[in-house]
């Protein structure tokens, strides 16, 4: 009955110390937070139907940056019109 007591202690302790490394990196590592953004996407980007609902729409990503006097040409498909 001792050992039984001993060996479900021993599991018990076993399971809570093997928890705390994982949770002291949760935060994204021993010398503080992990600070990270994700790219934006280059200036011009072009996303073609976005929401995938509307085939002739498109969008123009502007890289997180604020364009100002910027022009946009729809180049036309070989004999097409402009």
């Amino acid at each position: 009955m001792k050992f039984k007591y001993a060996l479900t202690s021993l599991a018990l302790s076993v399971a809570i110390l093997s928890s705390v490394p994982s949770t002291a990196f949760a935060i994204g590592g021993a010398s503080g937070a992990k600070v990270d953004y994700q790219v934006q996407g280059k200036i011009g980007e072009v996303v073609m139907n976005p929401y995938d609902i509307a085939p002739l729409t498109a969008v123009i990503r502007n890289g997180g940056y604020q364009l100002r006097d910027v022009h946009v040409r729809i180049v036309p498909k070989e004999n097409g019109q402009e």
